[in-house]
């Protein structure tokens, strides 16, 4: 690679990493909030399950075909167009008039920003070297996570002063910011190959060229299972926060930071990991490090506990995300890789669908919640290290043939 374009890579790579943190941060400054604007409507858990299920629900729909897009029209404009669908978004929760309002805007928002993270993803595939992938995917997400630091402090802060407005308005300003971000400095990546016969069928054209199908079957599920246990429990999480344990939005808002320090300095610092110790091994360990965070509030109701337990869990997502999505990038051929991390995206949202469904057709308590998320998290935790097969190197081809060694 020459110096202008390992230059250039560098340019797009740090452009994306610091979009990623302005669009996380005002994404997760109005996450531990939602419970307490459904309050204010005089609505519970259930209404807060319900926009969940409703963003889910869409971004289900839309995921699979924003990643077949950004493979045949190019990665910037998904870019673009899902960092608009934020901003219009965030400005609908700030006017909202009730909650079913606040619904809808969820399932409208889980349309329109569905293609952020296949595009982003693909584009760090499009210019990180195969060797370095992983600690590339790392430093963006690690980005993102800054966000977790920031942003739900923040938001917090902001609504125990100054009431929703605030922060609902700065989180849209964050996001427009993103928006400028891309807009100015990160270009396309790819140029699409015109490929007769692939339009009507390129999942099935890229799960063909797959030369390891049960790989990524298993990562499908475990996308699906990680995403699935943290739906399930986020919404008895803030209300056991606030009417349990008493806590206030700033203590909750700690709470998710301390995750988000921990994945951010994981995605820093140990994104490199499965670069050097192998896919497998890496994502084992995050996994199970990421189900500390629903253990944590079933042995103890203290705040320390709590908060350590999120911790781990961050470390653990740090771990396992970067991983994930880099093996996907190995073994998917580049002219469908957009699509592949599409469906990764797609397992993810029905995770988010099924979740907070089944809060809403069976309440139970939190504590029951929070030993199923783990036991989920556990069972696959244990078939990745049974079942996971990682290539050692898969090197792609003109023709699309992959040569695995």
């Amino acid at each position: 690679m020459s110096t202008g374009t390992t230059r250039r890579s560098l340019g797009i790579l740090i452009a994306l990493t610091f979009c990623m943190a302005l669009q996380m941060t005002g994404f997760a400054m109005i996450l531990p909030l939602f419970a307490r604007r459904f309050e204010s409507f005089g609505a519970g858990a259930q209404a807060l399950a319900m926009s969940a299920l409703a963003y889910a629900f869409t971004t289900t729909l839309a995921t699979p075909f924003i990643g077949m897009l950004a493979d045949r029209r190019g990665r910037r404009p998904i870019l673009l167009f899902s960092l608009v669908g934020y901003v219009l978004t965030f400005g609908g929760y700030l006017l909202a008039a009730s909650a079913w309002q606040l619904v809808w805007l969820r399932g409208l928002a889980g349309a329109l920003t569905a293609g952020v993270l296949p595009a982003i993803t693909a584009i760090v595939g499009d210019v990180a070297p195969e060797n370095r992938r992983a600690q590339r995917i790392g430093i963006v997400i690690g980005g993102g996570s800054a966000g977790w630091i920031a942003g739900p402090l923040l938001g917090g802060l902001l609504y125990d002063r100054f009431g929703y407005v605030l922060p609902f308005s700065a989180a849209t300003a964050f996001e427009v910011g993103a928006l400028l971000l891309a807009l100015l400095w990160i270009p396309e990546t790819y140029t699409p190959a015109a490929q007769p016969g692939q339009r009507r069928s390129a999942w099935r054209h890229g799960l063909r060229a797959l030369p390891y199908r049960s790989t990524f079957a298993l990562l499908l599920l475990i996308t699906f299972g990680v995403m699935f246990a943290w739906a399930f429990s986020e919404p008895q999480l803030m209300f056991y926060a606030y009417d349990d344990l008493s806590w206030t939005s700033t203590q909750l808002g700690w709470v998710i930071s301390a995750f988000g320090v921990t994945f951010t300095l994981g995605e820093l610092v140990l994104g490199h990991l499965s670069d050097r110790l192998g896919r497998k091994p890496v994502l084992v360990l995050g996994l199970a490090l990421f189900a500390a965070q629903f253990v944590a509030p079933v042995v103890s109701r203290s705040v320390p506990w709590i908060v350590l337990g999120f911790m781990l869990a961050g470390l653990g997502n740090a771990l396992f995300d970067p991983a994930l999505s880099a093996l996907i990038l190995d073994i998917a051929s580049p002219e469908h890789s957009a699509g592949m991390l599409g469906l990764n995206g797609t397992a993810a949202a029905l995770g988010r669908l099924l979740g907070p469904a089944l809060v809403v057709l069976f309440p139970m308590s939190p504590r029951m919640v929070f030993l199923i998320a783990a036991a989920f998290v556990g069972v696959l935790t244990l078939a990745s290290a049974l079942a996971l097969r990682t290539p050692e190197k898969a090197t792609w081809h003109s023709s699309g043939a992959v040569a695995a060694q």
